[in-house]
């Protein structure tokens, strides 16, 4: 169950501190007026702690879930703009915008109950979903994990097209799932995808596609080089299945090219949308075509939907076909600009235009790719214009999408390891130094070297080399078992109690007696127990007495009157 003893921040026992040694919350924060407060107790069962992220449809919590006895995220819909919170913490709809409330409300019951009853291999589940305080909830396990984003900025910035493949197929696999569900992303982007620790992709916060929109009540939420164009749209935005193609191909776009593509809007009047050369020689061609495909910025040109895009993606043609078609179609420029309509005719005439294509002006993406392809020789002067084969002998075959094949995988990379002793948890949070390592907390136990908070043990000596992902256990020290206590008699109560804190003392341990001294000054520290020097465990009772003594005002009166007497004598000598 929930105590006082743990952290609203990371829902780990902090011991009763001020500042949690394992995330460094500050126990005397709080969350924004909007949200829920800390330690709200929410359906009688999960205490809401620390608010981790907002966005236009609402807030999600850390939490405790005292039935699971388990630490939980917890997202309640709360479209800020429309929405008020009430001093009993209930929500209330701004006038005018009930029917936008409510449409997002049931959209957001209506998609966490389908993800409750499907089984999703790549997508993060909603354990339960309720309605409580004027609006609803939904209920997600934690999965210790990173954005896309994250992953990429610290791993060179791309991935090459074999470690991407078994990847993102279940990502692809999923995404299909939900559009069978009725359910459109929206938001596909390296924000939206979550690398576990556990090296599985995972999609995240799936779009509640009534609030969504531009409109003058609720304005969209966009990823800037992700969403398609439809979704600029300044009134009725729309989202689609394709809107989700070109998401996920403009996201593969930047994690095999390391660079996020130009804006939709943008593109929609000057496609300046290019591709390095090295990588169009070194990505299959498949590979190129079915991202061309997916991130036409007309929706009408665009892949259709997911399962075209991913047969695209992944099979493409036979190696001799594209060898026939590479080395017996002549290239030339191009000024006219062929239909989509044409290129669609059949499926031989598709995949045709889409390789050798240089017809489209440098509207179309398959423009851009096809150029740094096919005019290779022309262009850079380094390569041949003929197809490399390597490209698709190099990839390993599969029996269905989704697959996994042990010949993707790369040679093992050691990593040595560092020495954690002596740094503080949360300080290795933000050292990307120690991305390829798996850090759990085994436990915690007393140590004379460390201070408390400490690293005290790591469960793999410094300087081992280990594969990626290699758990390594570590122990937090509570500081040596037993402390000689310090002098605070003399000290102010707070200052008094801040020395006893730094000793390691437990602050709920730290009990405050009134004692009453007229002779000594008000507020400070008279006695302490135990006394100066001895030694107690640092989960000991130390009862410090503070006197009480507030000022006389007899005193205060006799003062004036020794004043006024001052006084008096000064006027008399004056007048002498």
């Amino acid at each position: 169950m929930y105590s006082d003893r743990m952290c609203p921040g990371c829902m780990n026992d902090a011991g009763g501190e001020q500042i949690c040694s394992i995330c460094g919350y500050d126990m005397s924060s709080k969350n924004e007026n909007f949200c829920l407060p800390v330690k709200f107790l929410l359906s009688e069962r999960y205490v809401i702690g620390k608010a981790i992220s907002t966005n236009v449809e609402g807030v999600t919590y850390i939490a405790w879930d005292n039935a699971s006895d388990t630490a939980v995220h917890i997202k309640e819909y709360y479209p800020k703009d429309i929405s008020t919170r009430n001093p009993d913490k209930t929500v209330s709809v701004v006038t005018g915008a009930e029917f936008n409330f409510n449409e997002g409300l049931l959209d957001f019951i209506d998609i966490n109950k389908k993800l409750i009853a499907t089984e999703l291999q790549a997508m993060v589940p909603t354990l339960t979903v309720f309605e409580e305080n004027g609006t609803a909830y939904a209920v997600m396990p934690i999965i210790s994990s990173i954005t896309l984003q994250s992953f990429l900025e610290r791993n060179g910035g791309s991935l090459r097209w074999e470690q991407v493949r078994p990847l993102f197929l279940p990502v692809i696999d999923t995404l299909k799932d939900l559009h069978e569900l009725g359910i459109i992303h929206g938001g596909i982007s390296p924000e939206s995808i979550l690398v576990g620790r556990d090296g599985k992709l995972r999609i995240n916060g799936i779009c509640t596609r009534s609030i969504r929109k531009i409109s003058s009540i609720m304005p969209y939420e966009l990823y800037n080089g992700y969403s398609a164009v439809e979704q600029y749209a300044q009134a009725n935005a729309s989202l689609y299945e394709t809107s989700d193609v070109y998401a996920l191909s403009a996201t593969l776009f930047r994690v095999l090219i390391g660079t996020v593509p130009p804006s939709a809007d943008t593109r929609l009047s000057q496609d300046t949308l290019t591709i390095p050369s090295r990588f169009a020689d070194e990505l299959p061609r498949q590979v190129l075509v079915a991202i061309a495909n997916g991130m036409q910025v007309k929706p009408q040109n665009r892949t259709r939907d997911i399962d075209t895009f991913k047969n695209e993606l992944v099979y493409g043609e036979t190696q001799e076909s594209i060898r026939k078609n590479t080395n017996t179609h002549v290239v030339g420029r191009h000024t006219g600009v062929e239909t989509a309509s044409s290129q669609k005719k059949s499926k031989s005439s598709l995949k045709y235009a889409a390789i050798s294509a240089g017809i489209t002006g440098g509207l179309f993406l398959v423009a851009a790719i096809v150029v740094c392809v096919v005019f290779w020789e022309s262009i850079f002067g380094t390569k041949d214009t003929g197809f490399n084969e390597s490209n698709l002998a190099s990839m390993p075959e599969i029996e269905s999408v989704g697959d996994y094949d042990p010949n993707a995988a790369e040679s093992v990379v050691l990593f040595k390891v560092p020495d954690l002793t002596g740094s503080y948890y949360h300080q290795l949070m933000d050292n990307e130094t120690l991305e390829h390592f798996n850090i759990v907390i085994k436990g915690k136990e007393y140590s004379d070297e460390y201070e408390r908070g400490m690293i005290c043990a790591q469960s793999v000596a410094p300087d081992t080399a280990v594969e990626d992902d290699t758990e390594i256990q570590i122990v937090i020290s509570l500081g040596p078992k037993e402390i000689t206590v310090a002098n605070v008699v003399g000290l102010d109560e707070l200052n008094a109690k801040l020395e006893l804190l730094k000793q390691g003392f437990l602050y709920d341990n730290i009990i405050v007696v009134e004692k009453y001294d007229s002779e000594s000054k008000p507020g400070i520290v008279l006695e302490q127990d135990p006394v100066y020097g001895e030694p107690l465990s640092t989960e000991g009772i130390v009862h410090i007495y503070v006197n009480s003594y507030k000022g006389d005002d007899v005193t205060s009166t006799d003062d004036n009157e020794d004043s006024s007497d001052s006084s008096e004598s000064d006027n008399t000598t004056s007048l002498e």
